[in-house]
């Protein structure tokens, strides 16, 4: 049994690594890249000072600034080094460089994040500890190519050496990562408490927020029934908490897992598709490679095998070019279902193309011997590339016309000029034998070589014995974040009596309680709170939850141009101020913009000094706006919140439907007018029995005090 439960909550194939890095790699290109054209609104010294308070958690730009040039170097150097943990080159110190980017990208402007940014940090913290350049990586095929010299034919086509075996890792970070993903998934279902989600509405009333939903959802929501929103709402709450099950479970794991992986894929897919929330659905995907099992692996790779082995092609290439069976090389390592034998044409295989004598000086040959069609030069290249993994997704631009004969160009110079390229990458240009001996030839290490070797074996014992206990130490904080930042856990403590409501109301329990009411709360651990926070690594889940937004709530900017006319700088048309329909939203509508103007508060709008929204907005050296401006200038803005409650469905206390209740009128509100700022704060206050305001400074006051 408890070999059963080490193998399944610690171990894992090093093929879904990889698989999972190249996901990683190309979800950190995209979030870099999607932030592009943001860079002087949310993250430079030229846009919005969105980050108002002094942060605790970790950013690069508190140590070298945030200019703009500065900005744009880190966001290319965050391109870059995506790319090479994608191709796994140097993939720790990638991973490194990635993850120290995008953990500061994402704290330094924290209003326009939301729970994806949360668990990518996790994420890239977390499989730091995992060898993820072990499998399908160029670090791994250097290292191959290092250890195995395949001399001879025998050698390039026995297909039993091990060259690049998968390997089983057992590693307390995957541990972790499979307690991420279980964490997201239960506390979030456990924060979903209220009425919408006990009553089945939360996926009627997602879908009637305009701020949210994407066009299809738009489209959609109308034939959105109760019987249908009641059962995909429970759907999702009921495979949420069912997901802790299927990851811990430690029988039948790679059945289970794959149970997971699909469940949950078709729902952030359907989530992709009806709400623009950013790239949360993508960065799950992600981490599902992860539970890839050893067992499904090598299921698959067996029934391909037996697919493509009836039918292998020959790889006829010029033995004696160094670079060209180095190359040979490469492709066996790349052919991961052996599909292709290699030949050098003086073999006793008697399967060759009729043209053989005619081509061998001239170039490479790829041989059908069933269907007797041959490739050569550049279109031999092109199908070599169709046989492998993922080849076909660009081996067809070798096959396009025009652009085929530039390819075929280049083929020719390289074939013309293969001797000068051996010698240049130090390669043999003659014959194999010297290649053995070249490789031979320095048998013993010179003493500085050694005391490198021994360096890194003694670095790697270090590193072996300080990580788990680096690792413990941030599962327990991610633990006690999970438990304090989820208010789903004093609901359910309640609820079952664990601990008793009227306790907890008690002047002297109060204070135990953290903000968001939690029975659970840092003190005592607030040395585990920096952990939790120095990385931004929260444990906060609360997505649509305990309820579903009941209302729109819309930012509008009313622009006074020079020339008299009004219009929304956002869109280039007339504001639209009674009205919170989809169609009069922003033409842009990102998620950073949704988050930002989601989390608009009043002092925003009067905020003044360098660096507010309204400085930004005016500012004439501003060409965000300028497409829709028509080349005039912005003299005065009003900021305008408009508000609507959204449909909702009418639910009778046996639970039975009672019709749709349709939205009250649009409310709106100048965040820009003082006077109406003052009245309405002071109606408040008069409300709540406070004392009122005396003054707009006075108040200006107070809100900075509490920000």
């Amino acid at each position: 049994m408890l070999k059963k439960i080490t193998t399944a909550w610690f171990k894992v194939d090093s093929r879904a690594l990889g698989i999972h890095r190249i996901l990683l790699g190309w979800l950190c290109l995209w979030d870099i890249a999607r932030r592009w054209n943001y860079i002087d609104i949310f993250y430079s010294d030229l846009g919005i000072k969105s980050q108002y308070a002094r942060t605790t958690s970790f950013t690069i730009f508190k140590y070298i600034g945030n200019d703009s040039t500065t900005v744009h170097i880190i966001f290319i150097l965050g391109l870059l080094f995506s790319i090479l943990l994608m191709v796994g080159y140097k993939t720790k110190f990638s991973h490194f460089i990635v993850g120290t980017i995008i953990i500061s990208i994402h704290v330094a402007a924290t209003k326009v994040g939301n729970s994806g940014d949360m668990f990518l940090n996790c994420m890239l913290v977390w499989t730091f500890f995992l060898p993820l350049g072990k499998s399908i990586s160029m670090d791994s095929l250097i290292k191959s190519l290092k250890k195995y010299k395949e001399n001879n034919l025998e050698e390039l086509n026995n297909n039993k050496l091990g060259i690049n075996p998968p390997k089983q890792i057992y590693s307390i970070a995957y541990f972790a990562m499979l307690f991420q993903i279980s964490a997201i998934y239960f506390f979030t279902a456990l924060d979903k408490y209220g009425y919408d989600w006990t009553y089945g509405k939360a996926f009627y009333k997602m879908l009637q927020l305009d701020g949210f939903i994407t066009s299809i959802g738009y489209y959609i929501r109308d034939y959105v029934t109760y019987p249908i929103s009641k059962f995909l709402t429970h759907s999702a709450l009921l495979m949420e908490y069912a997901i802790i099950l299927l990851l811990f479970i430690p029988f039948y794991k790679h059945f289970l897992r794959i149970l997971a992986i699909i469940s949950l894929t078709t729902f952030h897919l359907m989530v992709r598709l009806t709400v623009n929330v950013g790239l949360f659905s993508q960065v799950m995907i992600t981490s599902f490679a992860l539970l890839i099992d050893q067992k499904i692996f090598d299921w698959i790779k067996l029934q391909l095998q037996k697919k493509y082995t009836a039918n292998q092609l020959i790889l006829f290439y010029d033995s004696d070019c160094g670079f060209c069976h180095y190359t040979v090389r490469i492709i066996k390592r790349l052919d991961i279902f052996n599909r292709i034998i290699f030949d050098h044409g003086y073999s006793n295989n008697n399967l060759k193309p009729k043209e053989f004598e005619n081509l061998s000086n001239k170039t490479a040959m790829l041989y059908n011997p069933k269907t007797s069609q041959l490739w050569i030069r550049h279109q031999a290249f092109g199908k070599i590339l169709s046989l492998l993994p993922l080849g076909f997704m660009i081996s067809w631009i070798f096959f396009v016309p025009y652009v085929s004969e530039i390819f075929g160009f280049i083929y020719d110079i390289i074939a013309k000029n293969r001797t000068k390229i051996s010698i240049f990458f130090g390669l043999p240009a003659c014959n194999l034998p010297q290649l053995k001996n070249e490789n031979n030839k320095d048998s013993n290490p010179q003493f500085h070589i050694t005391l490198i070797n021994e360096f890194k074996t003694y670095t790697k014992k270090i590193v072996s014995f300080v990580s788990p206990i680096i690792l413990i130490i941030m599962l327990s904080a991610g633990l006690q974040s999970a438990l304090v930042e989820n208010p789903g856990v004093q609901s359910f403590l309640i609820k079952h009596k664990l601990i008793e409501n009227s306790k907890i109301k008690t002047k002297s329990k109060k204070s135990a309680l953290n903000k968001s009411g939690n029975y659970f709360n840092w003190k005592n651990k607030r040395m585990l709170e920096k952990v939790a926070r120095f990385p931004r690594m929260i444990q906060m889940w609360k997505m649509f939850s305990p309820n579903v937004l009941s209302r729109d709530n819309i930012i509008i900017v009313e622009a006074f141009l020079s020339d008299g006319s009004t219009i929304n700088p956002f869109t280039g048309k007339k504001p639209v101020l009674n009205s919170t329909d989809f169609s009069v939203l922003m033409n842009n509508k990102s998620q950073l913009w949704r988050k930002y103007l989601e989390n608009f508060k009043r002092f925003d709008a009067n905020r003044k000094g360098e660096g507010s929204f309204t400085q930004w907005v005016m500012n004439p050296n501003n060409n965000y706006f300028k497409n829709n401006l028509n080349g005039e200038k912005i003299d005065s803005i009003k900021i305008w919140k408009i508000t609507q409650f959204s449909p909702n469905m009418s639910i009778n206390n046996d639970g039975s439907f009672n019709g749709i209740k349709q939205p009250k009128e649009v409310k709106k509100e100048c965040l820009t007018d003082k006077k109406q700022y003052k009245n309405n704060y002071n109606n408040q206050k008069k409300e709540s029995k406070e004392k009122p305001i005396e003054n707009i400074q006075d108040y200006l006051n107070r809100i900075k005090v509490k920000k």
